[in-house]
């Protein structure tokens, strides 16, 4: 093909792309959705995340649409009735503007992994030594110090696979040399992933690791733990284009599923092994499993991703902001630095976080009870005051709040806002439901909802004593009136404001 062809063609994709935007898929009276805010208001609610074949289907995309005509309709009636006014609104959008403005490059630094990112993947080997009995540990660690020491001494990977099948404790692992599904390397960090990950430091050598075999669920913490002893090796190292980790795993359980059927047709193996093998490897379905870890690895990778992007915001901007895990929510007090200015020697404390939180509760008429609860603090903290304090300092930050795609995209973004606060305006505040409502509907829903399954039939189901559940039925009872409340809204919504929608105009899997 020559040049000029091709400079044709994409322009003519271009000019496709600029109508393909202006597309006018539903109009009411005063405004219209484009196909353009239909499309960021899609990666608006998966993150940026690639859809699966053939998604988003008509029907999604429907209701999509649907849901985002919503959302202008009752902006615009907001704007008609003065309902929440711009000083309230900014309220909201002091925190929830620079919040946007990281999810803004959160979404397009996944979206450019999604196609460029690149997995680490380490071809592993392992030996599982196991110790049945606690009580038998020195035993089982002398037994593995000596697999440990004899493996090293082999070169051959003719060896080295029929020694790892004469030591290895884990009968499934026989059957492919000991050989794991390929581990990612750069997909977060998975205490799981620890030795793997030390293994590929000394690619070509065999470590040794001890590991505490977990407890069943429910287990007594202090029950003593049978020891499991790791050999292993990281045979080599492969890197991975996102876009081709699906065709990667299909090759590699095929080779896995290839080994296993090998492996069974030796003579003098025992049934049960052979039952292990099947289970594992014969009756794996590759074109079913290679999409799901592909799917897998891939949300642990971005995820990864984006947890060192917002790490490295922070740090750019000149801030150093503390470390909190779901383990460790209860250490913090009023006194404790959430956040320091590295330049200035500046810092903000938990008390500082909780009296911002307070302030706003007040002005938005937000639930404050929420606020003796360290969790929803620093919540807050994490998802929103932090983009706030830095914004200024960011030039990351600054330059998606400029650019024209954080725009479009903010446009869509604040609707979301908006409808909650209309809604609270709109809506009684002080639904309540009779003593007599609540009785007619146990009676309705007592074999169902309001009843308790008998241990030894689960299909046997007995109402449980009205007062038991009485206040839970007091609650769906709110929920369902607050919900009809809403449906009549935007029913009145949609009528008066003419709302049509035309799903003609759209097409399966593509926005």
């Amino acid at each position: 093909m020559n040049k000029k062809i091709i400079v044709l063609s994409f322009l003519a994709a271009l000019l496709f792309q600029c109508n393909s935007d202006s597309d006018v898929l539903a109009s009411f009276k005063g405004g219209t959705v484009t196909r353009k805010e239909l499309r960021n208001f899609y990666q608006l609610n998966t993150g940026g995340r690639k859809p699966e074949p053939n998604h988003p289907t008509k029907e999604e995309q429907t209701q999509l649409l649907e849901t985002l005509g919503l959302f202008k309709l009752i902006s615009l009636y907001n704007t008609e009735k003065k309902l929440v006014s711009e000083d309230e609104l900014a309220v909201f959008l002091k925190y929830s503007k620079p919040q946007m403005a990281a999810s803004f490059l959160q979404r397009n630094l996944a979206e450019k992994l999604e196609q460029v990112g690149k997995l680490k993947f380490a071809f592993v080997r392992v030996i599982a030594v196991f110790s049945f009995d606690p009580k038998e540990e020195e035993v089982t660690r002398q037994r593995a110090a000596s697999i440990f020491e004899g493996i090293q001494k082999l070169s051959s990977k003719k060896e080295i696979i029929q020694y790892v099948v004469d030591h290895t404790d884990q009968p499934a692992y026989k059957a492919v040399g000991g050989l794991l599904e390929p581990q990612c390397l750069n997909c977060g960090n998975d205490p799981n992933l620890t030795f793997y990950k030390e293994a590929a430091e000394n690619e070509g050598k065999w470590i040794l690791k001890e590991i505490d075999d977990q407890l069943p669920p429910g287990a007594d913490p202090k029950t003593p733990r049978k020891k499991k002893f790791l050999i292993l090796r990281v045979e080599r190292v492969e890197t991975i284009y996102a876009s081709r980790v699906g065709k990667f795993f299909s090759k590699e359980f095929g080779k896995l599923k290839s080994l296993a059927k090998n492996y069974i047709e030796t003579p003098g193996i025992s049934d049960q092994i052979k039952a292990d093998v099947k289970r594992n490897y014969l009756d794996l379905k590759v074109d079913d499993i290679a999409p799901r870890y592909e799917d897998f690895m891939k949300k642990r990778f971005l995820f990864s991703a984006v947890s060192e992007q917002e790490e490295q915001l922070v740090k750019n901007a000149g801030f150093e902001k503390a470390n909190i895990t779901q383990d460790n929510l209860n250490t913090f007090n009023h006194e404790s630095v959430l956040l320091t200015n590295t330049k200035t020697g500046e810092t903000v404390k938990f008390k500082d976080v909780l009296s911002e939180l307070e302030q706003l509760a007040k002005q938005s008429g937000l639930d404050s009870s929420k606020l003796d609860d360290k969790a929803n603090v620093l919540q807050f903290f994490r998802q929103q005051y932090i983009w706030y304090k830095i914004a200024d300092h960011s030039t990351e930050l600054k330059d998606a709040l400029e650019s024209k795609d954080f725009q479009d995209m903010f446009n869509v973004m604040k609707l979301y806002i908006v409808q909650p606060l209309v809604f609270k305006r709109e809506l009684p505040n002080d639904v309540t439901v009779s003593e007599a409502e609540m009785r007619e509907q146990y009676e309705a829903a007592k074999m169902f909802s309001y009843s308790k399954s008998n241990p030894n039939n689960p299909q046997d189901r007995t109402p449980m004593p009205y007062g038991e559940v009485r206040e839970k039925i007091k609650e769906d009872l709110i929920r369902a009136k607050k919900q009809n409340f809403v449906r009549e809204l935007t029913q009145k919504l949609k009528t008066d404001y003419q709302f049509i929608l035309d799903s003609s105009r759209l097409k399966e899997g593509k926005i």
